[in-house]
């Protein structure tokens, strides 16, 4: 494999490790919101724990397809009390921001391939529709007033 096929399974080993670092932030999440909040939004943390862990397996699935075995690198400690809905929105929205712009990035980087092209061009639509899903949760719960996001 190429040194740039190389880089390419770094950067997929990066986004796995992402994608499994939002499932654990997820997880956690869910349980930190207050009692009147974690009956509104247990579902939406749980889904996106599911979510976040099934991108994770897809994305070892492709790093194996490649001829490598992932390497999952995490560095966490999560912890702290209560947090209100509104905070616990505003960290999903960052995190798959994050995941979006990620991404996005590797696109241009994977054009061409028939295999990783499609793959990487299907996480941009599914992220898209995490970031749009959250803002949608806000408006429809008034939970807390998301600003745009800056192009």
């Amino acid at each position: 494999m190429s040194a740039d096929g190389l880089d390419i399974v770094d950067d997929l080993n990066r986004l796995m490790a992402e994608e499994a670092e939002a499932c654990l932030r997820y997880f956690h999440m869910r349980f930190r919101l207050r009692e009147e909040e974690y009956a509104l939004a247990a579902r939406f943390f749980e889904d996106a724990v599911n979510e976040t862990l099934e991108h994770a397996a897809s994305i070892a699935e492709q790093i194996r397809s490649l001829g490598h075995v992932p390497t999952l690198r995490i560095n966490l400690s999560l912890g702290g009390g209560p947090v209100r809905l509104e905070a616990a929105l505003g960290e999903a929205l960052e995190v798959e921001q994050q995941a979006l712009d990620a991404y996005k990035d590797l696109l241009p980087r994977v054009a061409g391939d028939p295999v990783l092209e499609p793959f990487i061009r299907r996480q941009v639509e599914v992220e898209t529709e995490h970031v749009d899903e959250i803002r949608d949760f806000v408006k429809t719960n008034g939970v807390v007033k998301l600003l745009p996001r800056e192009a």
